[in-house]
C-alpha cells in the first residue's frame, strides 16, 4: 500500500500518492528550469500548475481516492 500525502497545488488541496508526488515534483522542477530564462516564465509555470491542479480536481470529483503515478504520467 502506498503512502498518501496532501499537497497544495495552485491553492487546491490534492491527495496524492507519495511516489506520484515525486514524479510531479521532478516535472515541475524541469519546467521551472526550462522557463527560468524566458520573460514571464514564472507566469507560464504557474498557468501550467493551475491546469494540472484542475485536471487532478476533475479526477477526484469523478470518485478517485487520490492521484496516482498513472494520473501524473497521463497529465
Amino acid at each position: 500500500m502506498k503512502k498518501i500525502i496532501n499537497i497544495n497545488l495552485s491553492s487546491r488541496l490534492i491527495p496524492i500518492e507519495d511516489s506520484a508526488y515525486e514524479i510531479l515534483r521532478q516535472y515541475l522542477d524541469t519546467l521551472k528550469s526550462y522557463f527560468a530564462k524566458e520573460d514571464g516564465g514564472d507566469e507560464i509555470v504557474s498557468d501550467i500548475e493551475s491546469r494540472i491542479a484542475e485536471l487532478f480536481q476533475d479526477k477526484l470529483k469523478k470518485g478517485a481516492h487520490c492521484i496516482t503515478d498513472e494520473d501524473v504520467v497521463a497529465v
